[in-house]
Order: C-alpha cells, then structure tokens, then sequence
C-alpha cells in the first residue's frame, strides 16, 4: 500500500492492489477532527479516483457526535460525487464513537454504506464489489 498521509490520529493509504482507498482513523475525534480528516480523505480521493473505501475506525476511541450530520450527509455525499461507490466501515469497539458512527449512518443516502465489527469483513466484502 502506498501511504498518501499519515499522522498519529489519521492514516490514509492507497492499496493499489485493489484500487481503493484504506482510512485508519486512531484515538480521540471531535467533530472538527472528523471534519478535517474528510477533507484530508476528499483532497487525496481527487488524485487518485477509487471507487471503494475501507474506512476503519477500529481504534477510535472517543464520540463525536456532534460532527455525525456532517459526516452522513455533507461528507459522503461528496464522496459519491467524486466517484465513491462502496465503503465498508469498520466499528469502533468504543460505544461513545460506534454512537457517533451509527448517527451518520442515519444521514448516508449514498455511496453505500456497509457496518463491520472487524477489518478482515469489511476487506473481504469490499472485495467482492463491482
């Protein structure tokens, strides 16, 4: 995998293998760090035109819920218009972020959107879409 950005709470690659882009998001968020980090996502998302998205939010360990309008509807909703069909998003363990993550999921209208409790699922089912 290539690596497009990465910093201690956010880490963008591009697995060329697969032609998706894979998101690791770590630690505590607020809703201006999920802000930020969409538009880290959108900018390299311009350059490289996938169509897929593993978003894993495994390792996110704080709610920010206040940021979950935004990211269900404002965010994705760019994501699409760039091209972003499919996106498996992994759950946070933690329940304040996995809330956080099923509020945006309320807002998502399209690309579509898939829950995972771990990576491996999220990868193999990524995977099978055209």
């Amino acid at each position: 995998m290539d690596v497009l950005y990465d910093t201690p709470p956010l880490s963008i690659y591009l697995d060329r293998a697969h032609h998706w882009l894979y998101v690791e998001w770590k630690g505590n968020h607020t809703a201006a760090s999920a802000r930020s980090g969409g538009e880290l996502i959108l900018q390299h998302l311009r350059s490289c035109a996938c169509h897929k998205m593993l978003n894993d939010n495994s390792q996110v360990t704080s709610e920010w819920e206040a940021g979950a309008r935004w990211v269900g509807s404002e965010y994705y909703q760019q994501l699409a218009r760039l091209g972003m069909r499919h996106v498996a998003w992994v759950c946070p363990p933690d329940w304040g972020a996995r809330r956080s993550m099923e509020l945006a999921m309320q807002f998502v209208t399209r690309p579509v959107v898939v829950l995972f409790d771990d990576v491996a699922s999220a990868y193999s089912w990524l995977a099978r879409q055209r």
